[in-house]
Formats: C-alpha cells, structure tokens, sequence
C-alpha cells in the first residue's frame, strides 16, 4: 500500500480547511442529500463528502456508511487532491498497486471502485471530495462524472454560505455587543446623540435622549421644537449656536438648562457639528449630556472652598501658617495674627517661620535630627524633614510673639502637593499652654491613682490571706466541735452556722478574684497554645461530663496561639466548659463544641452547645452581673460570666453571646491573636 503524498501547499491547505470551522460539527441534512443524490445517480452503495485533515478523513456525511472518520494514511480521498482538477477514478483497487492491500479494501468496506471530485474553495484549495463508493467493479458515464462535478461544486457553495454566514453572525455579534457597550457608556454618563436631517427636518435620538428629557420610547420628538424644552431663559443660547453651524460650519458647544417633560430642572451640555452622509444628505449631528450632577457638584465644591477660606480666616484659636518649598511665607491666618501679633501684610512673602521660633530651641532639634540622620540639618529642613518624606510630625515647640512673649504650641507640619510633587508645606499650630497645666493636675493625679492602685492591692493581699485564714479557722473550729461534741454539732443552728461559714469563704474568694482582674496589665500577657489549655479542663471536667452525660468535641487546631494571663486563660476555658456541662438538658443528647474562628487580630474561642438556653430578651442586659443566675441549679452562684467577662476585658478581649431557650447558648470568646 502506497500513502497518499502531502500536497505542497499543505500547511494553506489546513489554513484554509480551518476557516470553516466545521471539522467535528454536527450533521447537516443538506449536506446528506446531495450524497443521497450522488449515490443515485452514479449507481453506488456508498457515497461521502470527505474532508481531509493532518492526521485523518473526516466525513461531513456518509451516505452508506456508518463511519464517521478513518485515518488519513489509508484515504483514498487524500490522493484524489493532489491532483484536485482531476476526477479520480479506481475501477478496481485489487488490480491497483496503490491500494491492493489497503485495509479498507481486503476488509471493511470493500472498497473496489472509488471516483471523487475535489471540492476546490474559492481560493483554489482542495479541502476533500465529494466520492462514490461500491463494493464491485464499476464505470461511470461522462453523464455521471459531470453531475458530480455540479454536486461537488454545490458542497462548496454550502460551505461557502456556511462560511460566511458565521462570518456574519460574528460581525453582528460584534456589532450588537458594540452597540450594547454604545448604550451602557451613554447611559452611565448620561450623553444621548441626536442627528438632524437639513433637508427633511427629521430628528432621529439615541435611548438616552429620552431618558435625559424624561419622555417615553415612543414620544414623537419629532412633533415638538426641541427649543421647547429648554429653559425660557436659555432658549435663545441654543437657537443660535444651532444656527450658526448651519450657517457657518463651524462647531457649537453650550451648557443651558432644560426642564424635562416631568418638570425637573436639568442642566446640559450641547455639542454640535455638521456632517455630509454617505448619500449626501447633509445633517447636523451632535451629543447631548446630563450635567445636573457634575453642575451640583461644582456648586458644593465653590461652596466647600468658601466655607474652607472662611475657616481658615476664622480659625482664631489656631495658628494656619503655609510657605512655599523653601519655607517663604505664603499664608498667615487670622488665628496666627491674633496669637503671634503680626500682620499678614508683614509676615507672607517676606518672612520664614524662623522669626516665631526660639534661637536655641531650634538649634537643639537641629542637633537632635543632625545626630539622628547623620548629616548636618539646617534652616528649614529642622521643620520640614519629615513632611519631605510623606511622613506627618507633631511636635511641640515654643513660639515668640511679636511683643516678645511666649507660649507653647502643638505643631503639626504636613507637605502640600500637586501631582505629586512638593509645592509648599502647611503648618497647624494650636496654644496647648492651658494643656500643659492641665497635664501637670494629670500627673498629680495619676500619682494618687498610682497610691491607690497600692492600697487596692493591699486590701486584695488582706482579703485573700487574713480574712480567707479567719474563715478557714470558723471552719476548723466547727470540725474540732463536730468530732467532740456530735450531738451539738447536729443541731440545726449549728449545721447554719456551717452553710454560713462556707458561703463566707466562698464569697471572701470570689471577692478576691474581682479585685485582683484588673491588676493583670498587658505586659503580662504571653504567647499560649489554645489546644492543650482547652484539653485540660476537659480531662479534669471528664467525670462531670459523664454524670450529666455530655459529649465534649474540642475542635481547636493545634497551631492556635492566643497572647493572654494563663491563669486567665484557663479560668475562662474552665468556666464555659463547666457551665455548658452544668446547664444540659435532660430532654435530649447533651453536647459542648469547642471551636475557633480567626478575625482581625482576634481568635474567636467558641464554646456552643444544646442546653438550657437563656431568654436574652428578659435576661440579656444583666447576663454578666454579679451574683445574677438565670436557673435554678444547686451550683449555681452568679460569679463566674462576671468574673469571666472581666478576665476577657482585662487581656484586650470581649465576649459575644447567642442564645434561645430550650434550644441552646453559644458564647464567642474574643482572645488576641499571637501572630506566627
């Protein structure tokens, strides 16, 4: 068997088969009945519409033949064009040395006689064939080779057709998609387009005309001088540059108010020029465009501007003084007239702010940046290092008034910019004298907190040593009376003074515990893992847990690390996890999941379960006070939530709470992120 040659034109041959985009396309009925026609008329079992690819024949439709493609290395249709003005005929394969041995003639489906006609596009490619096919020895009559020719020819111009009405469909597409994104700009920035017909009058408008003049699709604008809806006062503006460009040809551009057909108050900018059509019917075209926003906007802004220039001059109390890059005075406020006691006229263009400052305060921060850059700063640069660098600065300074006086002021120097480049610097200055007597009444007040903070911690050592050691000795001395005196110990009064003595102690702790929240300060708090603090308290709640059959699930991954007191920490943990095993339901199969959530610079430690539940409508607003219980349990003694939320306070956390009755509570812990 002989492979079919390569044309030389095969890589264009491909190019061209490409452009129809239909190699694996569904079948077509079309193009099954001219190979119906073309097996009728030639007296054949098999007819087929080939086209040949790189690698294979592909059958746009087999007539005859359920195959829908062979390889190309055994087509016969990939010899027939390379000779593709030729009808190529095979009367009888097994007599041909070419084909003999093909495997499509010894087997499946036999081919003996074969005759195809290229099918030629209409830039000279042979694309494939249109071939009939017999199992049998056959002729053809020149009768019969010519009406394949037509039908070959009339495959083409299906292919043709289908070529180009895809082509069109894409143009259109494009096209739709142009005019759709036409609309969309004209609607986001509110211009419609408009043309007018000089010889027949005939207005036409885009949809956003409508729009802008409030009107409906089908109002007939035609009918209605456009002058009309145009502000009485500004009806003459348009006129006459409408007339002028017709006049002159020369371009109009006017910005007049209109009042739509709903009686609103539109301002819009008109443009309009004059514009010959293919048919050379002249027309004037032109845009028109919603401005009321950009005109409001305007307004806001002289309006911003002036009420600006107004604060600026008004601003008494603050000194607002602005140079150019080399610290020249441009600005000097009203507020810097009143506290310095120069004039603008005497200050702006003349002076730099120098002339405020103190000779040797100035020469101090001068050595302080010098030091600190390891250069020498000077002049104007002590004030305006910073700002230089994009980076805002306060400092305090002292100024020098004019009459030679003094007083100290909060400066704040900022650069001023304009496309991104430093045209000048603009300095706020506010009189913090009275501050700074304010701050020394402060300090001596933070001295006395400071005293106090002392004597809270002393009350806190005296409450959870001398008085816990007196109650620990009621207790003991109740023990020593019960081994003695039984018969006494069991009386009631006594058995009183027991539950009173051991609520004392209970209190005395819990007491303690309060005091001593808020004397946790944030440098105490370290990096903890979340995991193991939570799998603690479960092992030591494990048997609690199983009396009031609850499942714990503890689904905090292990990388978790919060900064928070330890102590806190596992005083929180506990405190859920006990709550969440005390207060199950008995109706239903109890659990407490443990979760967390990252947010921000918080871990959210979840603590959710299927309890009781709590009425946050009833109970909400004093869920976390002191010595408040929401059920009636024997353990139930209102510290914990008070003393818990506290914790979570005191290491920069809080605490969220969602909660129904009968239905259950989930508790959302705030904790610190420890970052990786």
């Amino acid at each position: 068997m002989k492979k079919p040659e390569i044309p030389k034109n095969e890589t264009e041959r491909l190019a061209e088969l490409d452009s129809y985009q239909i190699i694996d396309e569904m079948e077509e009925f079309d193009y099954d009945f001219l190979t119906q026609m073309a097996s009728q008329i030639c007296g054949t079992k098999i007819s087929l519409i080939s086209l040949i690819t790189h690698d294979k024949q592909w059958f746009l439709s087999h007539h005859g033949l359920p195959t829908r493609e062979t390889p190309r290395d055994f087509a016969f249709c990939a010899h027939a064009i390379n000779n593709p003005e030729d009808v190529f005929i095979i009367e009888d394969a097994r007599k041909e040395e070419r084909f003999y041995d093909n495997p499509f003639v010894i087997g499946f489906p036999n081919v003996i006689f074969y005759a195809g006609v290229s099918l030629i596009n209409e830039n000279g490619y042979p694309l494939g064939t249109l071939c009939v096919i017999d199992n049998e020895p056959h002729q053809l009559n020149k009768q019969q080779i010519e009406s394949l020719k037509m039908l070959s020819r009339q495959v083409m111009n299906l292919l043709e057709l289908r070529r180009k009405t895809k082509k069109l469909k894409q143009v259109n597409a494009k096209l739709s998609n142009a005019t759709i994104l036409f609309n969309e700009s004209q609607r986001m920035n509110k211009i419609g387009a408009w043309d007018l017909d000089l010889k027949t009058g005939v207005k036409t408008w885009t949809d956003e005309m409508y729009t802008i003049h409030e009107v409906p699709k089908d109002f007939d604008h035609n009918k209605e001088k456009g002058v009309n809806f145009f502000h009485p006062e500004d009806q003459h503006i348009i006129s006459k540059a409408v007339q002028n460009t017709i006049a002159t040809g020369a371009k109009f551009e006017v910005i007049c108010r209109l009042i739509s057909a709903k009686g609103n108050l539109k301002w819009v900018k008109g443009t309009g020029s004059l514009w010959n059509s293919m048919d050379e019917n002249p027309k004037l075209i032109g845009s028109f465009q919603d401005i009321t926003d950009i005109k409001n906007a305007e307004e806001k802004l002289e309006e911003a501007l002036a009420k600006n220039e107004a604060i600026f001059d008004a601003s008494t109390q603050v000194s607002i003084i602005s140079t150019d890059p080399n610290g020249l005075i441009t600005e000097f406020n009203k507020g810097a007239e009143l506290q310095l006691g120069y004039s603008a006229q005497e200050m702006i263009g003349i002076q730099t702010p120098q002339i405020i400052h103190i000779k040797e305060e100035v020469e101090n921060v001068a050595n302080e940046l010098s030091q600190k850059m390891g250069r020498k700063i000077e002049g104007f640069e002590i004030f305006a290092i910073n700002a230089l660098k994009d980076i805002p600065e306060t400092r305090e300074w002292t100024y020098l008034r004019k009459n030679g006086t003094k007083y100290t002021v909060l400066l704040s120097i900022t650069a001023i910019k304009k496309e991104g480049k430093i045209t000048g610097f603009l300095g706020v200055a506010i009189d913090i004298t009275e501050m700074k007597k304010v701050e020394k009444e402060i300090m001596s007040l933070l001295e006395i907190t400071k005293d106090q903070n002392n004597q809270l911690k002393n009350f806190a050592h005296i409450v959870s040593h001398n008085l816990r050691s007196h109650s620990g000795g009621i207790l003991m001395l109740l023990d020593f009376l019960k081994e003695e005196s039984p018969e006494i110990y069991a009386k009631e009064l006594f058995q009183h003074i027991r539950n009173a003595s051991e609520n004392l102690a209970e209190t005395i702790k819990h007491l303690s515990d309060v005091v001593q929240i808020n004397l946790g300060t944030k440098e105490n708090r370290t990096p903890v893992f979340l995991k193991p603090v939570v799998e603690q308290n479960i092992s030591s709640l494990l048997a609690m847990a199983q009396k009031a059959n609850v499942t714990i699930v503890n689904d905090v991954p292990d990388h978790v690390k919060v900064s928070a007191l330890p102590a806190y920490l596992d005083s929180i943990i506990m405190n859920f996890l006990s709550n969440g095993i005390k207060y199950s339901s008995n109706e239903r199969a109890s659990f407490v999941k443990i979760e967390v959530e990252e947010k921000n610079d918080f871990i959210i430690l979840i603590f959710g379960d299927n309890g009781l539940g709590i009425d946050l409508k009833k109970h909400g607003h004093k869920l976390f006070g002191i010595y408040k219980t929401f059920h009636d349990h024997e353990d139930s003694r209102g510290v914990g939530l008070f003393m818990t939320k506290n914790q979570v306070e005191a290491m920069g956390g809080h605490i969220e709470v969602e909660s129904k009755e009968n239905v259950g509570t989930t508790f959302k812990i705030y904790l610190v992120n420890e970052k990786k």
